[in-house]
């Protein structure tokens, strides 16, 4: 059987992303619009997920758009690292792309690092009974609710979650927890990969939009 979309760009990812740093002054991220405010943040979250050490940097896209890389398919008029007031779930800084494809697209946000605080060694991890939180905080925006949209966040290749029948929404938290000892045997070198698929099937003329922010790979959130 040919391997799927999903599964293409998963294999791609994890064999192309590097491992790079963030913009020592990166530029303001530009101005986008806000999210539709139709559903609050589940209250069983906090806000805010600063309350574990997290694995990633720049979760919040405060500082642009690196270490993050998007690999998309499909046509989008704009994407990136955006600010916004009242724009991002705890804050004005957020990931947006914006479609104007009526037909299937993707955007693969992607970040690779070494240590995943919490855990004994980088990759390692197998036999602790340790778990690893993966998510992030997603909203959607679908003139007239046509179409949908997909989301599923991905470390080292195994699902930690996903989200499917989005259309209008306000921030949906997408993802949840992956046992350590699944992680380290994946990747050679003990490099991680935290990956947010983004799916939309079908739209209007007028296309779709998409924002994600506070994304979170750690231990004991």
């Amino acid at each position: 059987m040919p391997p799927t979309l999903l599964q293409t760009l998963l294999l791609t990812l994890l064999t192309l992303v590097p491992l790079t740093t963030p913009l020592s002054l990166p530029p303001s991220p530009p101005t986008a619009p806000a999210p539709p405010n139709t559903s609050p943040s589940p209250t069983s979250y906090p806000k805010t997920l600063s309350q574990c050490p997290n694995a990633l940097q720049n979760p919040s896209f405060e500082s642009n758009l690196p270490p993050w890389m998007d690999i998309v398919t499909g046509s989008f008029q704009i994407r990136g690292a955006y600010t916004g007031l009242g724009g991002g779930h705890d804050g004005p800084h957020f990931y947006y792309a914006r479609s104007n494809s009526s037909i299937d697209a993707t955007i693969a946000l992607s970040q690779s690092f070494t240590v995943i605080p919490g855990l004994t060694t980088a990759g390692a991890g197998a036999g602790t009974g340790a778990v690893v939180e993966c998510a992030a905080w997603v909203a959607s925006f679908r003139p007239g609710n046509v179409g949908e949209t997909s989301v599923e966040v991905f470390l080292d290749g195994v699902s930690c979650g996903g989200a499917r029948g989005l259309g209008i929404s306000g921030w949906t938290r997408v993802g949840g927890r992956v046992g350590a000892s699944e992680l380290g045997p994946l990747l050679d070198g003990g490099v991680h990969t935290l990956v947010v698929v983004v799916i939309s099937y079908g739209a209007s003329e007028e296309g779709w939009q998409v924002w994600v922010d506070d994304v979170v790979v750690g231990v004991g959130c």
